[in-house]
């Protein structure tokens, strides 16, 4: 594994396989977890629901560190319309690999309640009390939970909005196997917006395979706009990005020269 160096920030780091970005992101996510837990009572974690989030969430599962009966977990965004039972529900989705001990802790957008109201009751809670910890991805158009590209207010107060899902979010569920077509996946969504998310003390950002590497050049080599969402992770304070050599494939040579060790 090696670090890139961004002008400042954010650390990147580069395993050569998927597994290993996702341990290696996983192990990123438990010491900034264990950490938090040192020094307070609880913790609140904020959690991306993705195929690429399946080995980070395994390995800080499996970290003996963590008391889970102390951290409260919201995820980042919901489908409307849909069965909360169905498996690609990403409450459901979510609660199906966090360890036991942590379902309790889980808050769940509700997808079947009136979208304005839940906006705000979920927005409540999570306004609560500050985040420690978001483990997000990038989608393939550059997004962030669902603030989809030229659809994102990086100056909103409001930590949950209602959305409409660009074709190329809703392809995507279809390309990782979450829905069979694209008429299955549902139209619209309720998102934590890009200001909340940025909100968190950390972030542990977890990207895999080819199909992102467009969208991983284009955040990496900024500057922040609204265009591509994930840039807005440029400006904070302490993120670490994870990619395996997929994902960092179209990665500009400026930002390539930068690796200062060898790749594992």
């Amino acid at each position: 594994m090696s670090p890139i160096a961004h002008a400042t920030r954010p650390r990147v780091v580069v395993s050569a396989a998927a597994q290993e970005a996702g341990s290696a992101a996983g192990r990123a996510a438990a010491d900034a977890l264990a950490g938090i837990l040192s020094s307070a009572e609880r913790a609140r974690v904020v959690f991306a629901s993705a195929p690429s989030q399946e080995q980070m969430l395994r390995t800080l599962g499996e970290d003996p560190r963590l008391d889970w009966t102390r951290v409260d977990s919201f995820h980042m965004d919901d489908y409307l319309g849909l069965d909360p039972a169905h498996p690609a529900a990403f409450g459901t989705w979510l609660a199906d690999r966090l360890p036991a001990e942590a379902r309790p802790g889980l808050d769940r957008i509700r997808a079947d309640a009136d979208p304005a109201e839940e906006a705000a009751r979920y927005g409540a809670a999570l306004a609560a009390a500050p985040i420690d910890l978001v483990c997000l991805g990038i989608g393939v158009n550059g997004h962030i939970a669902f603030n989809e590209p030229g659809d994102t207010d990086f100056g909103t107060s409001d930590p949950v909005r209602l959305v409409a899902l660009t074709e190329a979010s809703r392809r995507q569920q279809v390309d990782e196997g979450l829905f069979p077509e694209i008429e299955a996946v549902p139209t619209t969504a309720l998102t934590l917006t890009v200001p909340a998310l940025i909100s968190a003390r950390t972030l542990v950002c977890t990207v895999l395979g080819e199909a992102k590497a467009a969208a991983v050049a284009a955040t990496l080599a900024g500057p922040v706009r609204s265009e591509v969402p994930a840039t807005a992770m440029l400006e904070h304070p302490d993120v670490v990005i994870h990619l395996d050599e997929a994902a960092a494939s179209t990665l500009p040579e400026e930002l390539r020269a930068t690796l200062v060790a060898t790749r594992g």
